[in-house]
C-alpha cells in the first residue's frame, strides 16, 4: 500500500487547538500593552500641549487658560486651551473640539478623552481645576474668579487607568513640565 505525504485531520486539528491557547493566553497581554500604550500616549499629548499653550502666551501676548472638566455621568474627561478678557469664564471642553469655547473667548486646543478608551486625565485631587500660562514670563497663574491673578507653585494632572497605572505631569512655577509616577503607581518613570 502506497502511503501519500500530508497532515491527517487530526494533526491538523491538534495544531488548531495549541494556537487556540496560544492566542486566548496572549490576548490579555496583548489587550494590557494596548491600554498602556495609550496611557502613555495620551499623557505624551498633554506635557506637548501644556508646552504649546506657553508658548501661545507668549505669542498671542496673552495669558494662556488651561481647564480642566470631568463629566459627570463619567462618560468623558477633557481639557482645552482658551484665551479670554475675563477671568471668571470657562470653555466647556466637554462640547468637542471647536465647540467648547464661546462669545469673546478664543479656542486655542481642545482634548476631549472618552472613557471608552480606558484613559482618564484629571487634575491630581486638591489641585484646581484651571490656571493660566503668563505671557510675560511662561509662569503659572491661578484663575481666580475675581480680576487679580494669583501665583501659583505647582500644578499636577494625573492621567491614569487606575491607582496602580498612573502617570503625573508636574508643571512647576516656571510653567516647564516633569512626567513622574504617583506614590502607588508601578510605572517605569522616576517617583514623584
Amino acid at each position: 500500500m502506497k502511503r501519500t505525504a500530508g497532515i491527517t485531520l487530526i494533526e491538523l486539528m491538534v495544531v488548531i487547538a495549541l494556537i487556540g491557547v496560544v492566542l486566548a493566553l496572549a490576548a490579555p497581554t496583548f489587550k494590557d500593552m494596548i491600554l498602556m500604550q495609550r496611557l502613555r500616549s495620551i499623557n505624551s499629548e498633554l506635557v506637548t500641549d501644556m508646552q504649546f499653550a506657553r508658548s501661545e502666551a507668549v505669542a498671542r501676548r496673552d495669558f494662556a487658560r488651561v481647564f480642566f472638566k470631568s463629566a459627570p455621568d463619567g462618560t468623558a474627561t477633557c481639557y482645552t486651551i482658551y484665551t479670554s478678557a475675563a477671568n471668571n469664564t470657562r470653555c466647556d471642553c466637554l462640547a468637542g473640539p471647536g465647540a467648547a469655547c464661546s462669545g469673546t473667548m478664543v479656542e486655542i486646543k481642545t482634548v476631549k478623552v472618552p472613557s471608552s478608551l480606558g484613559i482618564q486625565v484629571k487634575p491630581q485631587a486638591g489641585q484646581p481645576v484651571a490656571f493660566a500660562f503668563d505671557w510675560r514670563t511662561g509662569g503659572l497663574y491661578l484663575i481666580p474668579t475675581d480680576n487679580v491673578p494669583r501665583l501659583l507653585d505647582l500644578f499636577v494632572a494625573e492621567t491614569f487607568i487606575d491607582n496602580s497605572r498612573k502617570l503625573a505631569t508636574q508643571l512647576n512655577a516656571a510653567g516647564r513640565p516633569l512626567v513622574c509616577r504617583p506614590s502607588g503607581s508601578t510605572m517605569n518613570e522616576a517617583e514623584c
